[in-house]
């Protein structure tokens, strides 16, 4: 009996590529998405080492190191204002020796011409000479102060590596409890991110199953890649190397042999589109689709070749006087062609489909 069968219709190059981009591009963008949700997760803040070391050091010792530190800021703050002064101090005693120097010169030469100074420039000369002896003895005592202080500084810096002796003393178990706990927060992050990718990694793989040959496996393949990746990353970021060597070689073994017996399963017990694939190959080639034997009939009946040399064949264009007739496997005696149950003609014994009237059965369900 004849059937109406309506093929799956793959569509145009053009729409294909529309949907293998969109698909990939559906993909980057839950990639995308879920990248955001995990470096949400991973700002949820982490141990504190200096909260960590005000818990294990003395509270004294920490005091006294923070009061260094600020006794040390200030002294060192108060020597550069000093030399700043001292800089004031030397332009103002330069100016000062520059007008005195001017006043006596020119003192000098009203003396060489028998003349008297006048009362202005005897004052202006005493005034130059006590400025420039007030900041000379001014400039001597802030060097004395800023010598004290570089003193002092020196008292409280030796102070202060005395207390950071004592803090590194204790630095290595400070730093071993800081990494300890530091470690527990990255394995609570990881803990948290898989919370999320998990449940998505279980429901892609059924949507897998369940979509892998429908109408929506772009979709599902497309969604499935971009979480199995952000969970590769979560697993490669937060587990150690010693154990995510084992957790990824494990995977791959459960894959590899998830496969494998799928295959092994799909040749024992074949389904209708992979059969139909290898039966139209093995046609195609003029093999024989059981055992690989030439199809010899009709104008290939005297001639040999094998899957690769079948190019190179030269097939005679005119078949002669041969009748077209129902055709055995000599070698392994798999039925080929023979005759169709609604218009006598000889058809391909292992496809679904007559040639000459379109008549449609079970696939390879012809006599063996």
């Amino acid at each position: 009996m004849r059937q109406n069968v309506t093929p799956p219709h793959p569509g145009p190059w053009t729409h294909r590529l529309l949907v293998y981009t969109f698909s990939l591009l559906f993909g980057l963008l839950v990639y995308w998405l879920l990248g955001f949700v995990v470096r949400d997760i991973g700002t949820w803040p982490g141990p504190s080492y200096d909260e960590v070391q005000r818990q294990m050091l003395d509270a004294p010792l920490l005091e006294e190191l923070e009061s260094l530190r600020l006794q040390i800021e200030e002294t060192n703050r108060t020597i550069t204002d000093f030399r700043q002064r001292q800089e004031v101090l030397r332009d103002s005693t330069a100016n000062s020796e520059r007008t005195m120097n001017q006043l006596l010169e020119l003192q000098r030469l009203t003396l060489q011409k028998g003349m008297v100074s006048s009362a202005e420039e005897q004052q202006a000369l005493a005034e130059s000479q006590k400025l420039f002896l007030a900041n000379q003895t001014r400039y001597q005592q802030i060097n004395e102060q800023i010598a004290t202080l570089s003193e002092q500084l020196r008292e409280l810096e030796g102070r202060q590596r005395d207390a950071q002796r004592v803090v590194d003393t204790r630095r290595e178990p400070i730093q071993q409890e800081y990494q300890a706990r530091y470690s527990r927060h990255q394995w609570k992050l990881a803990a948290l991110k898989l919370a999320v990718l998990v449940p998505l990694l279980a429901a892609a793989g059924w949507l897998f199953l369940k979509q892998r040959g429908g109408l929506y496996a772009p979709l599902a393949h497309g969604f499935g890649l971009a979480v199995l990746v952000k969970v590769g990353m979560v697993m490669q970021e937060h587990f150690p190397r010693r154990y995510f060597k084992y957790v990824l070689i494990g995977v791959a073994i459960l894959l590899v042999a998830r496969v494998l017996v799928y295959l092994l399963r799909l040749r024992a017990y074949p389904k209708r589109d992979w059969l139909l694939k290898q039966y139209r190959e093995a046609y195609e080639h003029f093999l024989c689709p059981a055992c690989g034997y030439p199809i010899r009939r009709g104008p290939l009946r005297y001639l040999f070749w094998t899957r690769r040399s079948l190019r190179r064949l030269r097939i005679p264009t005119h078949p002669g006087t041969q009748v077209d007739e129902p055709y055995t496997c000599p070698a392994c005696g798999t039925v080929l062609f023979e005759e169709c149950a609604s218009c006598h003609a000889v058809r391909h014994a292992l496809l679904p489909t007559c040639t000459k009237c379109g008549a449609t059965r079970e696939l390879g369900s012809g006599n063996a």
